[in-house]
């Protein structure tokens, strides 16, 4: 059979128009759902975080976990992201170590970026305090690209970055540093995704986290939401753990105690039920940055 050119052109014309309403359709789509990053921070902190994680991963609702390249336990937590190459991990990208008697050290050689460490090499312990030394901006970006490479090197598929305990733009240049991370890297940024935040229950009391979180999940309005946790076990380990700045310390429980409430509330029956019933598509970094490249 001959199909003329009049009818060639017609179909052509046809399709182009149902490619273009699609390319409005989906986009229009999405903004009527309620969409929800679950992130998890500070993977490697700690072994108690290493159980958490996977748990979390694996029976629970996180689907993004956030790995420190200068904490104690990140050759364990790499080892981890190899055996499971599905979940999505980020490089939680870290210049200050803010625990009582378990202090950190950069990932390259402390001389060679000496203004973020104090005079015994070990990273500053909350923001201001390593801000009042007035840290060179090139060195902060030499070691988070440090950070980047060594996860790299150990074999963990990175989807994408974020910050520890510290905000974007807290400091002159510290915004571009980022950006220009995510673009030599091709990796997007966590909270620089148009996410609205989600209120999270990290200062909650640890008895009320997942009865709080079922309340702000019944009432999420449609849009893409980031909620942030920091999870782990009840260990001595964890509870061991106390903050530098008194007024950060929890209350009541302790660290473990806290965290391990938080990865509760994240395998519970009642924060499955409740994601289901208001309909709740929960998404990764993976998934978004590879819908954003289509685009």
């Amino acid at each position: 059979m001959v199909i003329s050119t009049g009818k060639i052109l017609r179909i052509a014309v046809l399709l182009c128009i149902l490619s273009f309403i699609l390319s409005v359709a989906a986009p229009a789509a999405e903004e009527q759902e309620i969409r929800l990053i679950v992130r998890g921070d500070d993977f490697g902190m700690t072994q108690g975080s290493l159980v958490a994680f996977e748990e979390a991963f694996n029976n629970g609702v996180l689907t993004c976990g956030a790995i420190q390249a200068p904490a104690p336990w990140f050759e364990g937590a790499a080892e981890l992201c190899r055996k499971n190459p599905g979940w999505c991990v980020g490089i939680h990208l870290c210049v200050i170590g803010e625990w009582r008697g378990y202090r950190w050290r950069p990932v390259l050689p402390w001389d060679e970026v000496s203004s973020i460490v104090d005079e015994d090499g070990f990273l500053y312990r909350y923001p201001e305090e390593l801000f009042a030394h007035n840290p060179k901006i090139e060195e902060i970006d030499a070691e988070f690209r440090a950070q980047v490479d060594l996860a790299l090197k150990y074999g963990v598929n990175a989807q994408y970055i974020d910050t520890h305990y510290m905000g974007y733009s807290s400091y002159p240049g510290l915004e571009e540093v980022f950006k220009k991370i995510g673009r030599d890297y091709d990796l997007p940024i966590s909270a620089m995704m148009d996410e609205k935040r989600f209120p999270g229950i990290y200062n909650a009391p640890e008895e009320q986290k997942t009865e709080i979180v079922v309340k702000q999940l019944e009432e999420l309005e449609p849009g893409l939401w980031l909620w942030v946790n920091h999870i782990g076990i009840d260990s001595p380990e964890q509870n061991a753990l106390i903050h530098t700045r008194p007024d950060h310390i929890f209350r009541g429980g302790g660290v473990g105690k806290h965290r391990a409430a938080e990865l509760k509330a994240l395998t519970s029956i009642e924060v499955k039920s409740m994601i289901l019933i208001k309909g709740i598509k929960l998404v990764n970094y993976r998934e978004l940055w590879e819908e954003k490249k289509k685009r």
